[in-house]
């Protein structure tokens, strides 16, 4: 591995605690520090310089939007880590529309969230608690997905008949599974959520990333119920996270670093590492 991809021991880096990872994660800019401030009439200042600029508000952006999209997607695998692991306490459910529901219902993300807040309360009258996080998932149809992470809030076993699932969704055909205990929970789902796969004759191809594109601006990607619980993150330096969760260079698993450029010309590279922690070892 390159040493300069490495962060250096004194560096200060944002550290996010969940499931069975530490993420620690550094940037050229310090994370302490507010670059801009919002103001009235879409317009912010650079704090750095003062300058007041207008923001971008054009719903055509789609390489600002895909870097939108990527943040929320970061921050989805680092919540589904935190909160499923797989096991008889969770189920994958998926959500579909039939061809039949009439086009603009099936199209309309705000009827669609509406479908599923009424499915919820229909399953939770049968069941009971339940604490989920659920996914919008756009197909080339035009057409959404939902997909729900679900578990019970006190790790008791759960089991959800897919015919009680579908009576209770109305809205078109239902899957319900079990994830493994031993699958990357996070690192599956998010897979699913993200690649598409396209056919080129006979031949299909998964296009790594390519769904990204497809979500619209502004949407609301996932949400979520009280239960669920946000990973922790702590500002320190590298140095000391290493020795407070007891980490080895043989924990660590993957080093990435990223650069891009701001509308200023100023060049901003963030490095990423990821290890592998068993909770309760700090």
């Amino acid at each position: 591995m390159k040493t300069d991809k490495v962060i250096k021991p004194g560096q200060i880096v944002k550290a996010y605690i969940y499931g069975n990872t530490i993420e620690l994660s550094s940037s050229n800019v310090n994370v302490n520090r507010q670059a801009i401030l919002v103001i009235p009439n879409h317009k912010y200042v650079v704090l750095e310089t003062g300058e007041i600029k207008s923001m971008n508000t054009d719903a055509s952006s789609r390489v600002g939007n895909l870097s939108s999209v990527k943040r929320t997607m970061h921050n989805l695998r680092r919540l589904i880590a935190n909160n499923f692991n797989g096991g008889m306490d969770q189920l994958w459910i998926t959500l579909t529309f039939r061809t039949n529901v009439n086009a603009h219902h099936s199209h309309d993300t705000v009827t669609v969230y509406s479908d599923f807040k009424m499915f919820m309360q229909r399953l939770r009258k049968q069941i009971g608690r339940l604490e989920y996080i659920s996914v919008i998932e756009p197909q080339l149809s035009g057409r959404w997905h939902l997909h729900v992470l679900m578990k019970t809030p006190d790790k008791k076993p759960l089991y959800i008949p897919n015919e009680v699932v579908q009576h209770c969704w109305k809205r078109g055909f239902t899957k319900t599974q079990r994830l493994s205990d031993t699958d990357n929970v996070a690192a599956y789902v998010m897979a699913y959520l993200t690649n598409l796969q396209v056919s080129d004759g006979d031949k299909k191809f998964n296009v790594k990333g390519a769904r990204l594109w497809m979500y619209p601006k502004g949407l609301r990607i996932y949400r979520r119920s009280k239960g669920i619980l946000n990973p922790k993150v702590v500002n320190t330096t590298k140095k000391k996270a290493i020795k407070s969760y007891n980490l080895t260079e043989e924990d660590r698993r993957a080093t990435y670093e990223r650069s891009f450029k701001t509308r200023e010309g100023k060049t901003i590279t963030t490095k990423t590492e990821y290890y592998n922690w068993k909770e309760g070892s700090k």
